[in-house]
């Protein structure tokens, strides 16, 4: 069995090269020495990802429909080692990149597709995940931030502590419980997409030994969204979450 790439995947590796080679600044060791989390490389990849997309090498391997080419899963792998040995000017992009346009593509109301999906194929968005807790790291199903019905509102109560650049992020893919729901444990988890500019969100950088801005921890106080910022349905966020999390 041959395990060595084709000519068509070292050609595809030769014409990213050539992109790089051609995009990134002079200065581009010293502005990315803080790691993709820092908010020069942040800066930096606002301007660098929209062309990227526009060379058709952001979103390959996501289906036509929503702004890939269906190129296969190799390619992927391809561009990732490219991205990462240039420092990776991409940013945050691997979160949108890798799960949450696809979870979106599979769980997300129409509503929801049309607004997260293109700006994420474009790469003018940036997210974080809301997931780990002080008390729930990789025990999700023991988190505590609380996202209680208020009519056709949710209003979430809680911490999230590690959550990889949320002092940068757009859009936050949360995590909560929902009080009194199937009497705890997975059952009463749902998904909230939160935009970060809601009132009620804090977030305090944590010192990091990998870069500025990478991690946070985020409180979120009488944190008011819409039940249609609710991914799925109540109860079924843990499939979905299985679904991310294979993607991721």
């Amino acid at each position: 069995m041959d395990f060595d790439w084709s000519a068509a995947d070292r050609a595809y590796r030769e014409r990213i090269r050539a992109f790089l080679e051609r995009e990134l600044p002079a200065d581009w060791a010293r502005l990315s020495r803080e790691g993709p989390g820092s908010k020069a490389v942040t800066d930096f990849s606002r301007e660098f990802c929209p062309k990227l997309a526009a060379e058709g090498l952001l979103v390959p391997h996501w289906p036509a429909e929503w702004g890939g080419a269906d190129r296969p899963t190799w390619e992927h792998f391809i561009l990732g080692e490219e991205m990462w040995a240039a420092n990776e000017p991409r940013g945050a992009q691997y979160m949108n990149v890798n799960w949450i346009g696809p979870t979106l593509m599979r769980f997300g109301s129409p509503e929801q597709k049309a607004r997260y999906i293109p700006p994420m194929a474009q790469g003018r968005a940036i997210w974080c995940q809301g997931f780990s807790e002080p008390d729930a790291g990789s025990d999700l199903a023991a988190l505590r931030t609380r996202a209680e019905r208020d009519g056709d509102d949710y209003v979430i109560d809680g911490t999230k502590i590690w959550t990889s650049y949320a002092g940068l992020a757009d859009t936050c893919f949360l995590l909560a419980r929902v009080p009194g729901e199937g009497g705890g444990g997975k059952s009463a988890i749902v998904i909230l997409l939160v935009p970060m500019d809601t009132p009620g969100i804090e977030v305090r950088p944590i010192p990091s030994l990998i870069g500025r801005g990478d991690i946070h921890e985020t409180f979120f106080s009488d944190v008011r969204v819409p039940a249609s910022a609710r991914l799925g349905e109540e109860g079924q966020a843990w499939s979905i979450i299985s679904y991310a999390l294979a993607n991721e």
